[in-house]
């Protein structure tokens, strides 16, 4: 089973965050396209290439993630479109297995007497623009690469009903963000029992309560039962921290499971 760590903010440059990565005896980093030093402007494929050769190691890519390829304006959903299938292309350039993304609630409007989202109450036209990006990406990854549906803070039906039309292509799979799904209280366990064979990647590190991203140890979540399910999965797992030092304590603490 491969582990990886995420773009950290420490890190003054992908060089550097390679370096780090290789130290500690991970397999790839997981470059956050929101950040600057990692968004599509600054990348190409002959960089990349080549950190990888000098490394020894691969990338996932995390979309923006305010990232919303359903959105009803036709140009601004065109753009974060285009900015999907950028990023596809390039995994595809760069033998990167996956791209990562949130789906979004979107826009919601607070009634009287509830809260409705506008995906959900223009569903057609929400279902017809994620069917649309579906194929879209299918096509850009042509069979190498995996585009990953991750967890937030739980999916809403009208979202479940879309993730489920990406599932029906190949080139789609979820993500299963452990410590989301903690501070959810596990709204979506039974949506990934549905789907357990589409798992593919995974967010990894302990919580508490209503906090997330702490390092292996520092919380009360079971995340050895979590990684063994990655494993029996074949999915890949990134240690999904905040800084140096959690990911160093986390690392040393993986080591110790022997997982």
């Amino acid at each position: 089973m491969d582990f990886g760590m995420p773009f950290l903010l420490e890190c003054p440059s992908i060089e550097s965050a390679c370096a780090l990565c290789a130290k500690l005896g991970l397999q790839f980093v997981e470059l956050n396209l929101s950040f600057p030093l990692c968004n599509l402007d600054a990348l190409t494929a002959q960089r990349l290439n080549s950190l990888r050769a000098r490394h020894g190691l691969y990338f996932t890519f995390h979309l923006d993630e305010e990232l919303a390829p359903c959105v009803f304006d036709s140009r601004v959903r065109a753009a974060y479109v285009d900015c999907a299938l950028r990023a596809i292309t390039l995994a595809r350039e760069t033998g990167t297995p996956t791209v990562n993304l949130h789906w979004p609630r979107g826009v919601y409007v607070t009634l009287p007497d509830r809260v409705t989202y506008l995906f959900e109450n223009y569903r057609e036209d929400y279902l017809q623009n994620a069917r649309q990006f579906r194929d879209v990406c299918t096509q850009a990854s042509e069979g190498h690469v995996n585009i990953c549906v991750e967890n937030t803070n739980g999916f809403l039906p009208f979202q479940q009903e879309a993730v489920d039309m990406l599932l029906e292509s190949p080139a789609f799979g979820l993500t299963l963000d452990i410590g989301h799904d903690y501070t959810a209280h596990s709204v979506d366990a039974p949506y990934y029992a549905r789907h357990a064979d589409k798992l593919r990647h995974m967010h990894a590190h302990d919580a508490q309560g209503s906090h997330c991203h702490l390092p292996f140890g520092g919380g009360d979540m079971d995340w050895p039962a979590q990684l063994r399910r990655a494993q029996q999965a074949g999915a890949r797992a990134v240690i999904e921290v905040k800084t140096i030092a959690a990911l160093r304590e986390s690392v040393a603490l993986l080591r110790e499971t022997a997982l």
